[in-house]
């Protein structure tokens, strides 16, 4: 697609991308360092703030993504998202039951990431993960980070978008939920990079981490 193959004329904007990058591994750093109660709402605030930087700093271009210019239209947007959401819970589903078979530590690390919050309303955190977090992630890390990254440096720039994404959850020293991050990014970069949808991106987002978090964990 020509939007990822061709650099960007301002490389300008290249070191702003680094430094948004840079945030939001600070914000997870923080938010994954020290654990509250208040998890769910402290990733929604976290998510919020990454997706106002990535407005604030590619204003026009992110308004333009937003709106899905040349995207896919309503209904095969809903139907694409719902369906990569869907794939990717079975994706899971498989390698849930693969690594606490497989792996000692597997099942403890899986656990543990349900332990999270665990004192905030399954509603809540449904509402959190649906409105918030899936979209605003979508919005940074996809919309922006990985827009960018690609426009300068084509898909070695879609790579770096998913190890920024994967380095995010480092610092949990979780190795269940690193690779679950890897995955995840992984999945959603090649569903943009090949829909150029953000709107998609949102409601696979959304869905899946509503499904496996919330209404259908794996535990």
């Amino acid at each position: 697609m020509t939007g990822y193959t061709n650099k960007s004329a301002d490389t300008g904007l290249r070191p702003r991308c680094y430094a948004a990058i840079i945030i939001a591994l600070v914000l997870f750093g923080l938010l994954f360092g020290r654990l509250t109660p208040y998890f769910w709402t402290q990733l929604a605030l976290s998510a919020a703030a990454l997706g106002v930087v990535a407005v604030l700093l590619e204003r026009k271009p992110m308004l333009t993504a937003f709106r899905d210019e040349g995207g896919p239209g309503i209904v095969r947007t809903i139907l694409i998202g719902l369906t990569s959401a869907a794939a990717l819970y079975v994706v899971f589903l498989i390698g849930n039951a693969a690594s606490r078979a497989l792996f000692s530590f597997g099942a403890p690390q899986i656990d543990a990431v349900y332990g999270l919050g665990v004192t905030t309303p399954r509603w809540v955190i449904a509402v959190l993960l649906i409105l918030v977090v899936g979209p605003c992630e979508e919005i940074f890390w996809r919309g922006y980070v990985q827009r960018r990254l690609t426009a300068e440096f084509g898909l070695p720039g879609l790579v770096v978008s998913v190890l920024a994404y994967g380095a995010a959850h480092i610092v949990t020293l979780n190795f269940m939920l690193i690779m679950a991050a890897l995955v995840c990014g992984t999945f959603w970069a090649l569903q943009y990079y090949l829909f150029r949808s953000v709107r998609t991106n949102m409601i696979s987002h959304a869905a899946w981490a509503s499904a496996i978090f919330v209404f259908f964990p794996m535990r």
